[in-house]
């Protein structure tokens, strides 16, 4: 089976915090694009931070192109910067999964098209910033949180990951048929609307192209990369991902995201 179209988990699949991309990904990432394949990142990231890895692979220089970020949530146009599609969550779950994290006393923040809310003026607040993130704290005393824009996905953080499960278990019954709960990492709790995924990302962005799901890889770590590797063409696990993950791959890579996972998968299924 020929394949056009790749579609790239970051974190823990084209790099790991806190190390850049490599040259031997980007080497073959635009080999791939120069012979006329197709490059998409899906992220659970935000524009701001997504648009400068976008904008670093140099896919923003290969005609008409697109990413998927925050989960499916907010779909983007690679040259402009221009939102094509968002899946909002409402303010009421906003509302009670702020109020989780302050029970629990947990990191969190909600993504907007173009701001970041958090509870807590911490560590994550500081690393968004600094990489070039809008933040802002939240403020329950309002109706509206403070919120300017509509609420896109919900993330959770926590080096306590027993904290994150009995959020994840205590939230069932209430997000229930409006929202997806997925662990990114194992320190990583995210919620988007039942209607945005990255497997429906991936599905919109082929109909852009006119091509069917069959012809793309998609290739992930985290329970977040389930959906778009389960309806890809093929579906890849990185070696270093969550064994949820595996399960539902066609293959797993040979190599970690550190030793150039991605490289291999262009040179072995995307550029054969």
């Amino acid at each position: 089976m020929s394949y056009e179209l790749l579609f790239l988990d970051v974190d823990g699949t084209l790099k790991q915090e806190p190390e850049g991309i490599s040259d031997v990904n980007k080497e073959a990432i635009l080999k791939a694009c120069r012979a006329g394949k197709i490059i998409s990142v899906a992220s659970g990231r935000n524009r701001d931070l997504i648009m400068n890895t976008v904008k670093e692979l140099r896919l923003n220089e290969f005609g008409d192109t697109y990413t998927v970020a925050l989960n499916g949530a907010h779909i983007i146009e690679n040259k402009t910067g221009r939102t094509l599609h968002t899946v909002p969550i409402s303010m009421e779950l906003v509302t009670f999964l702020f109020q989780k994290a302050y029970e629990h006393k947990v990191s969190c923040h909600v993504y907007t098209e173009n701001y970041i809310y958090f509870n807590y003026h911490d560590i994550q607040f500081e690393w968004y910033k600094k990489n070039g993130g809008y933040c802002e704290l939240v403020n329950m005393g309002n109706l509206d949180l403070g919120i300017k824009e509509v609420p896109l996905k919900f993330y959770f953080y926590s080096k306590n990951t027993k904290r994150l499960l009995r959020i994840f278990q205590e939230s069932a019954d209430i997000v229930n048929g409006s929202l997806n709960g997925e662990f990114s990492s194992k320190y990583s709790l995210e919620y988007t609307s039942i209607h945005a995924s990255k497997g429906l990302g991936m599905e919109y962005v082929c109909n852009l192209f006119q091509m069917n799901t069959s012809r793309a890889i998609a290739a992930g770590d985290g329970e977040n990369d389930i959906s778009m590797i389960k309806m890809a063409g093929l579906g890849i696990a990185m070696k270093n991902a969550l064994d949820t993950v595996k399960a539902e791959a066609d293959t797993v890579t040979k190599r970690t995201c550190m030793e150039n996972g991605v490289a291999e998968i262009i040179l072995e299924h995307l550029l054969v």
